[in-house]
């Protein structure tokens, strides 16, 4: 089974067309998936059109949760809550399209525990190139992740690996950093990458510095910052549809 993960937040004019066209893909390829859809505290109608899909079809599990915890938070929430032998996460934006993790699955199978899905082509906003090439380095640095590997938010991990993210229990996760502390066996595959149809970018440097802070306090080795750990919690569910 493959389970695809897709956390959701202010995505009411996407999210339906983004779980139809998984629903058609996989679908048509007779391979047996569930679809988990985490809304991180929508403030649009997304949560009203996941429990509409969640109706309509089986295979949709719908999860709310009671606060805004972050993409990450959400996608780790998922990730427990699967029961795929694969996971794929994807974002809820169609950047990236679901016909591509059929992408995925092929390049996984020639022996790879993670699987991420790289654009040939990218139209983003001069800080965002930068900003990705200084995460990029960072986790090059801090977490020793090999250089000739990209990262993106859409990829496939074996179960294997899901299982010991999900142990964590650190108020901050981030997905990528995660798995680098597992495997180094990583793959990296083409595939098209599309403007935004609607909405634009969450992130700004603000967010950049944020993170670049965060995989320092709760990824790095350095004893300085664990001060700034938080023992807060790292999402509540306010409701589940199965």
């Amino acid at each position: 089974m493959i389970s695809i993960i897709i956390p959701v937040y202010n995505s009411e004019k996407t999210i339906k067309k983004v779980c139809e066209k998984i629903i058609k893909v996989i679908g048509d390829s007779n391979i047996d998936y569930e679809i988990i859809l985490i809304d991180d505290y929508s403030i649009d109608k997304s949560y009203e059109i996941m429990k509409s899909l969640n109706k309509q079809y089986e295979h949709i599990t719908c999860i709310k949760l009671k606060h805004n915890y972050g993409q990450q938070n959400a996608l780790l929430c998922g990730l427990r809550h699967g029961h795929g032998d694969y996971f794929v996460t994807i974002d809820d934006d169609l950047q990236n399209m679901p016909k591509d993790i059929m992408t995925l699955i092929k390049k996984l199978n020639q022996g790879y525990d993670v699987v991420y899905g790289i654009p040939d082509t990218r139209v983003h906003k001069n800080y965002r190139s930068i900003g990705t090439k200084l995460k990029e380095l960072m986790f090059s640095l801090i977490l020793r992740k090999p250089f000739n590997i990209k990262l993106t938010s859409f990829r496939i991990i074996k179960r294997s690996i899901v299982d010991k993210i999900a142990k964590e229990e650190a108020s901050c996760v981030y997905l990528s950093a995660s798995i680098l502390k597992y495997t180094r066996n990583i793959g990296n595959v083409y595939v098209p990458y599309y403007n935004r149809i609607y909405g634009k970018s969450n992130y700004d440097f603000r967010k950049l510095y944020k993170l670049f802070f965060n995989i320092l306090v709760y990824y790095g080795n350095m004893k300085l910052f664990n001060r700034y750990k938080k023992n807060s919690p790292q999402y509540i569910i306010d409701e589940i549809l199965k």
